[in-house]
């Protein structure tokens, strides 16, 4: 579906600037900073005129509450941490995580974001691993902890897209996607938990299938090649196959990987089924995992605004994604 996307950005002047912050770089968001205060990395900050990042704050000095209020006011939504120091902050993080989630008078969406925060390293060294076991079990517990997250408050998907991150790795993409595929299927009415729980587990799998393809293929700025491109194709194919040996998964979850790049019209892949052919859960997973896609920073192209991913997505209803998922997820974002 982004294939068009891609092909008209690909050729767009490259930033060489912005290529290597978000090599050498993960963003975290200000809320957990302040939830946190002391995360014992060197904090970074980047305004709009910058080209990288500048020291904020070394490690051995705290983040105080007014800190993050003064930045909030002069527009940052985001802290940078050298990749160097991620694991670091990621270790940090998960040791409270428990406490953290279960925390009440921390906002759920900001409660998730710390969730994101300490599952990334953990998710990317099991993605790399020979056999996807360990990724789908992680990937089972953080779906838990989503669905009973979201489970009892109403959360805005508005506030949720405001506070996680929006960079182009893999795991943050995922975790994002997963979110907001929740929240959707319970606005259009499978609000059952366990339906949202599997929804959920199936998105942060979605790409699984990736994991089969070279990361200069996966993080190439310029144009795909044909070869290349076919690998990309394939990913849905792949991830469903490895994840059909033994993982445990519903079909509409195993639906969910092999058919999230399929559309309405026949056009998507990997085999290019058409309109009811597609899951339901499927239909549901591409409009989230587009609007996730585009509203990122990706080494291709730049984020869109919330305003131009929703008229984005209402363009290509009913001929590339579900127009009735469409509508429900543009009134949801909507909402305050």
């Amino acid at each position: 579906m982004l294939a068009t996307l891609m092909t008209a950005t690909a050729a767009a002047p490259r930033n060489d600037h912005d290529e290597r912050v978000r090599r050498d770089y993960r963003c975290v968001p200000l809320d957990i900073v302040r939830l946190y205060h002391d995360l014992g990395v060197c904090l970074y900050t980047k305004a709009e005129d910058q080209d990288f990042p500048r020291l904020y704050r070394s490690s051995r000095i705290a983040i105080t509450d007014d800190d993050v209020n003064e930045l909030r006011r002069r527009g940052h939504r985001w802290f940078y941490v050298p990749v160097s120091e991620y694991a670091a902050l990621d270790q940090e993080v998960k040791r409270t995580l428990r406490d953290k989630l279960c925390d009440q008078s921390v906002a759920p969406e900001e409660r998730f974001a710390v969730l994101q925060t300490a599952a990334a390293v953990e998710l990317d060294s099991a993605f790399h691993m020979i056999k996807c076991e360990r990724f789908v079990d992680l990937s089972r517990s953080i779906a838990k902890d989503i669905n009973a997250l979201f489970g009892d408050d109403a959360i805005a998907p508005r506030r949720l897209f405001d506070l996680v991150q929006h960079d182009f790795y893999t795991f943050t993409h995922a975790t994002n996607v997963a979110g907001f595929a929740t929240l959707l299927a319970d606005g259009v009415g499978l609000s059952d938990s366990a339906s949202r729980e599997q929804i959920a587990l199936g998105a942060l799998l979605h790409d699984i299938g990736k994991r089969f393809i070279p990361a200069r293929v996966l993080n190439k700025s310029g144009k795909l090649s044909d070869e290349e491109w076919g690998q990309i194709r394939m990913h849905p194919q792949r991830g469903y196959e490895d994840l059909c040996e033994g993982a445990g998964l519903s079909e509409g979850q195993l639906m969910m990987v092999y058919s999230h790049h399929e559309r309405i019209d026949g056009q998507g892949y990997p085999v290019g089924m058409v309109g009811d052919e597609i899951h339901p859960w499927a239909k549901l997973l591409a409009v989230v995992d587009v609007f996730d896609a585009i509203t990122g920073a990706r080494p291709y192209r730049a984020p869109m605004k919330i305003g131009q991913a929703l008229a984005f997505l209402e363009r290509n209803a009913g001929a590339h994604l579900d127009p009735d998922m469409v509508q429900c997820w543009i009134a949801l974002m909507n909402k305050t």
